[in-house]
């Protein structure tokens, strides 16, 4: 008898070949481009390479939002097919969307019509990479028999120490989205640096610096890996971190490789971004996530 059951939505980026083999449930977000809507859920990188040659050819893209009946639907299928265990759905950061919202709405709803059962909604205050690093964190706890309300305490203790740093090429589809403010966006691109983002602790994309070129963008993120990651953890080289990118790009592979030249011990976890977060950040991005420092405000 499990405990719990996973549960997430298609912006955790997983593959549905990895979502299958790890027994987890994955709502699908949706985004629209070019005048038709598709499922951001994918077997491979194609249809995901696909869609950003589509920005690059100047495709504006936007996305939904999951509303409360299809949290409903999707969290009665899964009570239907597994007789036993809670629920543990992790969903994209409340800062980026809300969707968080609606699968609260639809949890109380549920909860209180249940018998020894409950939805756990887990706002991860992230996306995509750090959504992973979470869901990763419930596969060991699961597969281990731990209590439900013990294993979310403790991925919400991981939560408030992601650190996420993204380094992104332009600015134009942050300010478009209204995630980033126009003036901000307007400076960055003028004074063509690299704006280096955080997610705060409020599960918002912060321009936290700038630099000026690839070079000294990925020499800030390093420092910033060794200030708030190995000054923090003492065993941090034995970590797993988190490296993704939207589209292949020389900024992601520099990063990838000096990372690898500073901390060979470290475990990188290599992710593709999602439409329906690409929708917002654009072409070009290279991130990574690791377990530190608790967020900046």
């Amino acid at each position: 008898m499990q405990n719990f059951i996973i549960s997430t939505d298609s912006t955790s980026d997983y593959f549905i070949g990895e979502l299958k083999e790890k027994n987890i449930y994955c709502l699908t977000m949706k985004y629209i481009i070019e005048g038709k809507e598709f499922d951001a859920l994918y077997e491979s990188t194609a249809p995901i390479q696909e869609f950003y040659e589509k920005i690059k050819a100047g495709a504006l893209p936007t996305t939904t939002q999951l509303n409360e009946f299809e949290y409903i639907e999707h969290f009665e299928k899964i009570l239907s097919e597994n007789p036993s265990g809670d629920i543990i759905h992790v969903t994209l950061s409340s800062g980026l969307s809300g969707t968080y919202q609606s699968g609260v709405q639809a949890a109380e709803k549920m909860n209180s019509q249940l018998t020894n059962r409950k939805i756990h909604i887990v706002d991860s205050l992230i996306t995509s990479l750090g959504m992973q690093m979470l869901i990763d964190k419930l596969l060991i706890m699961r597969d281990n028999g731990v209590d439900s309300q013990d294993a979310v305490d403790y991925i919400e203790k991981v939560r408030a120490r992601q650190q996420a740093w993204v380094i992104i090429d332009d600015l134009f589809h942050l300010k478009r989205g209204g995630r980033l403010s126009s003036f901000k966006a307007t400076v960055g691109t003028l004074l063509k640096v690299k704006p280096i983002i955080v997610v705060n602790k409020k599960g918002k994309l912060v321009v936290e610096s700038s630099a000026k070129g690839s070079k000294n963008a990925i020499q800030y993120v390093l420092n910033k890996m060794e200030e708030n990651g190995e000054n923090i953890i003492q065993d941090f080289s034995s970590q797993t971190a988190y490296i993704i990118k939207s589209t292949p790009n020389q900024t992601y592979d520099n990063l990838k490789n000096a990372v690898k030249e500073k901390y060979p011990s470290l475990t990188l976890k290599e992710l593709i971004l999602g439409p329906v977060v690409g929708s917002h950040v654009g072409c070009g991005v290279a991130a990574i996530l690791f377990e530190g420092a608790e967020r900046l405000d």
